[in-house]
């Protein structure tokens, strides 16, 4: 078995457990950590994979600002008016019969294709591959987006904190 071949199997089972702690921990946050280190297991098989690019994407986007995102929100919503949030796992049969079914179909799809051959056989278009003319167009003609997008999520942070603030400030007058 090539070294290839052993290091992919250990991202995929990584990948695989770290993905089945995150839906079945009965503590959201770490359900959010989970998913944290279950998108980083992600980032190194594109790495693997040789898609240096999708993989920094991977990290910087979801790995690090949307999973940010969700442990904030999390944070600062612990309680939704005056109840506090209760976790529940009343749907876990279902929803593991069908997550199973969607596996079993997307393998079997993926598998009997005739483009994954051709695919795995195929070349690279240049030296670099597609990664560096994927980032030339996003860093040229899509940067002004890119810039409006950061700074919008920056407002909604502030946004968040501007609310948290005032809800603790509201919470510590009633109990005065």
């Amino acid at each position: 078995m090539h070294w290839d071949n052993i290091i992919f199997f250990l991202l995929a089972t990584g990948l695989v457990s770290t993905s089945v702690a995150a839906v079945s921990s009965k503590r959201i946050l770490r359900s959010a950590i989970f998913l944290a280190i279950a998108l980083l297991f992600t980032a190194f098989v594109y790495l693997l994979l040789g898609a240096e690019l999708l993989a920094g994407i991977q990290i910087l986007l979801y790995a690090g600002g949307v999973i940010t995102l969700i442990i904030f929100a999390l944070l600062i919503s612990e309680k939704l008016g005056d109840q506090k949030l209760v976790e529940t796992h009343h749907g876990v049969i279902p929803a593991l019969t069908a997550s199973l079914l969607v596996l079993f179909i997307l393998l079997y799809f993926t598998w009997s294709s005739p483009r994954i051959e051709s695919l795995s056989n195929s070349r690279s278009l240049s030296e670099y591959g597609v990664s560096r003319t994927l980032s030339e167009v996003l860093f040229s003609t899509w940067v002004l987006p890119l810039e409006i997008l950061s700074v919008l999520l920056l407002a909604a942070i502030i946004g968040a904190l501007v609310l948290a603030r005032q809800e603790k400030t509201k919470g510590e007058e009633r109990e005065q």
